[in-house]
């Protein structure tokens, strides 16, 4: 790819870091305040139920439509219907998101009873109130995606990028200074305020792009949002809300145990640490990049950024695995183990961790060729698959906690983030004949999946005779550093782009 891509994507990078590192911080203020308890599942819920939402509802699809859509609106009048289409856009999706809170709002018991099944009656009254006063953060987040979408379509993804940033501060300062167990509507309040200034962060570059410029003109003219165009962003929004809903899903399953959100929450976040990271690399920086590509007819550029792009997933998510799989406990107890969060809840947690991680590489490369689907403006296969692969997670849960409790509502993830990788990778061959990873054989993948295996073996023997944590994490860093060389030598023997260049 390009110099630009390259210092695009590393900005990005930067800015992306940050945020999943604050987002960590804020997991971490949870921990010692609250422990692993109800008050701190209830403080999850608060925290991630707007952008939930806003995922699911709303927003998880305006990128994946809207930057393919502006691209060739650009493209087709300089971009009169283009600056039109963003404010209906902005207009509609707060409106509809207003519509959806209020409703939401008013039927707050049961909305919160989905979120957590394994609340009790008290429980679920104590929380009402206070998933109602988050959410008036939807509609905020809502907007914001759209204006995420622009920033991303006129190649300017650093701010974006620093959303969660902005969001996490404002959040883990109200955690500091203000949040217990008794005073989790300061929390609540303090979601709505960060989600506010998250949009103002974006909406002031948009109005210095000139984005919005004549956008107010013919406002009430619809046929820019022609049926074809909301066709495609009702499939992608559902196929996008489906997956994002997987761990939502499993969270309200772990809800029948005590602190099982908590637990599940803190072994996710250290999994979306990196996986957040590239996942936000591809949306933010090669996604735009590859729908212009595909939509200038440049296949071939196209296939270049897909094949480097899965092997950089790949050289990094392996050995990543590796490590956090063999490191697990002592990195849990190294960043957890303070005020109310005891050794007891490191082991627990620790645990689910060595599950969850599992599930790494799938879930990263899911969102790759899902944004290869909507690059090439293919919207209803990823949505079958999504549907297809929810219901498995419903089942795997209830199969797998009955013999395993929590760690089988862990493993049901883990399970299904592989099913849904799968049946992306061979429909995408089989209907658009585009590779994942270009001249990577079935006999290379067998490798690359042994590879990984094998470390997770050595790992899990080396736990049963080492107990010193500092030696744990040296000895994991080693079969880490030896996974990486060995992914590198595939990828370089094998995949031609990376034998001539591996960058971004």
């Amino acid at each position: 790819m390009s110099r630009s891509v390259s210092i695009s994507a590393l900005f990005v990078a930067i800015a992306m870091i940050l945020g999943r590192l604050t987002g960590l911080l804020r997991v971490l203020g949870l921990a010692t305040v609250l422990g692993v308890s109800y008050a701190n599942d209830l403080a999850v819920l608060i925290i991630s139920v707007p952008d939930f939402l806003n995922s699911m509802l709303i927003g998880g699809a305006m990128a994946a439509v809207l930057v393919p859509e502006i691209h060739r609106r650009n493209k087709m009048d300089s971009g009169q219907t283009a600056s039109q289409l963003i404010v209906q856009t902005m207009v509609i999706v707060a409106a509809i998101s207003g519509i959806l809170a209020l409703i939401l709002a008013a039927l707050a018991p049961w909305f919160t009873q989905g979120l957590a099944s394994g609340f009790s009656v008290a429980q679920i009254s104590q929380a009402s109130p206070l998933i109602v006063v988050v959410l008036w953060a939807f509609p905020i987040s809502a907007v914001t995606a759209v204006t995420g979408a622009v920033l991303q379509s006129q190649h300017k993804p650093l701010v974006p990028a620093y959303g969660n940033l902005f969001f996490n501060l404002i959040v883990i300062l109200a955690i500091l200074f203000w949040v217990n167990a008794d005073q989790l509507q300061i929390l609540a309040w303090a979601v709505v305020a960060a989600a506010l200034f998250r949009l103002v962060t974006q909406m002031v570059p948009c109005l210095f792009q000139g984005t919005l410029r004549g956008g107010l003109q013919n406002l009430l003219k619809f046929e820019t949002l022609d049926r074809r165009l909301l066709v495609k962003y009702f499939q992608a929004l559902t196929a996008i809300g489906l997956v994002i809903a997987f761990p939502v899903v499993s969270r309200s399953f772990a809800s029948a145990y005590t602190g099982g959100i908590s637990l599940f929450e803190y072994a996710q976040k250290l999994v979306e640490l990196p996986r957040g990271l590239l996942g936000a690399i591809l949306t933010m920086v090669i996604f735009p990049r590859l729908s212009h590509a595909f939509a200038e007819g440049k296949s071939d550029d196209g296939s270049r950024m897909i094949s480097q792009a899965s092997g950089l997933i790949l050289l990094i998510s392996i050995p990543v695995t590796v490590v956090i799989y063999g490191c697990a406990e002592p990195m849990i107890s190294f960043l957890f183990q303070r005020g109310q969060f005891s050794a007891y809840d490191v082991a627990r947690t620790a645990e689910l961790l060595q599950i969850a991680i599992l599930a790494m590489p799938a879930l990263i490369m899911s969102i790759l060729t899902m944004d290869v689907f909507y690059a090439r403006h293919e919207t209803m296969i990823p949505f079958r698959f999504s549907l297809i692969s929810l219901v498995c997670l419903v089942v795997f849960s209830l199969i797998l906690r009955t013999f395993m409790g929590i760690s089988g509502v862990m493993l049901a993830f883990v399970l299904t983030s592989w099913f849904h990788f799968l049946m992306l990778t061979v429909g995408l061959y089989l209907k658009m004949r585009v590779s994942v990873i270009e001249g990577v054989n079935l006999k290379h993948c067998a490798a690359l999946v042994l590879l990984t295996f094998s470390g997770i073996t050595f790992s899990a023997m080396m736990l049963r005779v080492i107990t010193e944590p500092v030696m744990l994490v040296i000895y994991s860093g080693f079969v880490g550093l030896f996974c990486f060389g060995a992914v590198l030598v595939i990828l370089k023997n094998h995949l031609p782009r990376f034998h001539r260049k591996l960058s971004l």
